[in-house]
Parts: structure tokens; C-alpha cells; sequence
């Protein structure tokens, strides 16, 4: 069976609703009588035109209801969160020179999209795995941080970066390695 435009963009449209609401709809084809064909599938209507009449199921989850007009049957759920993103913006770089020439540490930007959860949360070297030890974070955005390079000139730190998804669904996370190269940076002049 295909579907016109507009029916395409009227599902489209009950899918984005109750994705938004939180509702689960199940929509059917509706019957030959409810639908004028074309000229060119008069006769599949025709042949079509003795089966029972599909009707349109709605199984709202918060006490309300949507209208819907499909043409073929389809199950709509709201999505399950999902980290659409997670990356570095800005590369980290640690500090180096002498106290005559002295270039500063660049910190860290990460970037992330999260969507379906009610909030997301990051972690930074977190051996326990558990969500948000550095805090919760918007759903969308960006977040600096300082790069630690304690470690001996010419050593390569390493830090791990969590973002999580809190709420809406199955939890979900991803995690991001970052590393820069420990700079010798003189010794200071008193």
C-alpha cells in the first residue's frame, strides 16, 4: 500500500506528539469506505472494500488521548535516551617554556548531544563507573576543564570523561580518553 504525502507528514506528525507526551499510539489503515480511491487503483479498492473496518487504537500513558488519521499500522513510542553525541571541542595542551617564554595550558572542551532523558550527567576519572561524580549536565552543551599534566616532562597524562543519561528509559553512557604531553616548564627564578 503506499500513502500520500499528506498522510505521510500526518503520522510523522502523530509520532512527534506523542513522543513529546510520552503516550504509545497504534494507529491501522482505514477502510476501503472511509477513503476515496484514485482512478488508478479503483480496482484494488474495489477488492478491498469487504474487509471489516480497521479501527484506530490511542493507549495514552498520562490520562490523555490523541486523535489519529493513518493509513497503514504502526507502533509509536516515546525514544529511548541515547547520547547522539559526546566529543572533544577543544584539545587539551599542557604548559611548557621557561619563565622567559612561557605558553599557558590550554583546558579541555568537551561538546555532547543527549536526547530522550530527562537529564544527562558527566563523570571524570571515575574508576567506579558511577554516574555524574563531576555533576549533572544539560541535555546540550559544552563543558571547559582544566587539564591536569602533573605527571614527569615528556609523560603522556591520560584522563577518562563519562557522560551519562539520567532518567527517560534504560540508562546509557559513553566514555572519552583524553591526552596531552607533560612539558618541561623551567625552573622558577626567585
Amino acid at each position: 500500500m503506499s500513502i500520500s504525502r499528506t498522510s505521510a507528514v500526518a503520522m510523522l506528525g502523530l509520532a512527534t506528539a506523542a513522543a513529546l507526551t510520552g503516550c504509545t499510539v497504534t494507529v491501522a489503515s482505514p477502510s476501503a469506505d472511509s477513503a476515496s480511491p484514485s482512478p488508478s487503483s479503483s480496482s484494488s479498492a474495489a477488492a478491498s472494500a469487504t474487509k471489516p473496518k480497521s479501527k484506530t487504537k490511542t493507549e495514552p500513558k498520562s490520562g490523555t488521548s490523541h486523535a489519529a488519521t493513518p493509513d497503514e499500522d504502526t507502533t509509536v513510542s516515546a525514544p529511548s535516551p541515547r547520547i547522539v553525541s559526546f566529543t572533544v571541542f577543544q584539545k587539551p595542551g599542557c604548559p611548557s617554556g621557561t619563565d622567559v617564554s612561557h605558553t599557558d595550558a590550554v583546558p579541555l572542551i568537551l561538546k555532547w548531544k543527549v536526547t530522550g532523558a530527562h537529564s544527562a550527567a558527566l563523570s571524570v576519572d571515575d574508576p567506579t563507573g558511577t554516574p555524574g561524580t563531576y555533576g549533572p549536565v544539560a541535555l546540550h552543551g559544552m563543558q571547559e576543564f582544566h587539564f591536569s599534566c602533573s605527571g614527569a616532562p615528556g609523560s603522556t597524562e591520560t584522563h577518562t570523561y563519562a557522560l551519562y543519561t539520567v532518567g527517560g528509559g534504560k540508562q546509557t553512557h559513553r566514555t572519552i580518553k583524553v591526552s596531552a604531553t607533560v612539558h618541561e616548564t623551567g625552573i622558577p627564578v626567585t
